[in-house]
């Protein structure tokens, strides 16, 4: 059964480190067309107030029949990962696997989610790829609402508004990159802003969290490697 992450209606830091690590390891005419997915190496600085900067490393390849998702991000006292399996369906991806897992200060646990529990809503990284999916064919005007569920297997909503291209340079070319605003229903004091490559499905060149008017974090990619799929 595939995935029904996004809901279209006329959008990964929470306040501890290690859950915002897990996040980040967090649309109108007819004939627009989501890019094919690519194979893609990203790495990124990620600035948060009040913790050291972390490096991200996220990578998106085929593998046999299906795709994976992975990433992770690390800083002194801190590291988190997680990673994802799917297939393309139709439109849509269908989740297939996921796992996760995170230590701070030598501490730490791990999570997992099976095909069965994917059923019906996808995973983060998969649902990170299929909105970007989603962005690239402009599928929602305004206010759609995309589910995943977490780490833990809970179900979390976004509500996804579109904003205007933003040109953004990405290893000596200008790029448009695609933006969306993503807001958790009842906490509209904080915002994440996410830029996505045009091109390139799952690769994010940005990602700014606003918190009751202030700036917390930014996520700023550094360095990209394409490879064939």
């Amino acid at each position: 059964m595939p995935s029904n992450s996004i809901v279209y209606r006329s959008p990964f830091l929470r306040p501890r480190l290690a859950t915002g690590l897990l996040w980040l390891l967090c649309l109108l005419p007819i004939a627009a067309q989501a890019a094919p997915l690519a194979s893609f190496d990203a790495r990124y600085h990620l600035a948060v107030d009040g913790w050291p900067d972390a490096t991200v490393h996220h990578r998106v390849y085929r593998e046999g029949d299906h795709w994976r998702s992975d990433m992770r991000a690390q800083v002194a006292i801190a590291e988190g990962q997680e990673t994802a399996r799917f297939t393309e369906n139709g439109d849509g991806l269908r989740a297939l696997g996921y796992s996760s897992g995170y230590r701070l200060l030598g501490i730490g646990k791990s999570y997992r989610l099976d095909n069965r529990q994917l059923q019906r809503h996808p995973d983060r990284q998969t649902a990170l790829v299929d909105l970007s999916r989603s962005v690239q064919q402009q599928r929602c005007v305004s206010g759609c609402e995309i589910r995943y569920l977490d780490h833990k297997g809970d179900i979390e909503t976004l509500v996804v508004t579109p904003l205007p291209t933003a040109a953004i340079d990405v290893d000596g070319r200008t790029v448009n990159a695609l933006r969306v605003r993503l807001v958790e229903p009842g906490k509209d004091d904080r915002h994440m802003e996410v830029a996505f490559h045009p091109d390139l499905p799952g690769l994010l060149l940005g990602m700014d969290y606003t918190k009751r008017g202030e700036r917390v974090s930014r996520l700023s990619l550094t360095s990209l490697t394409t490879t064939d799929n």
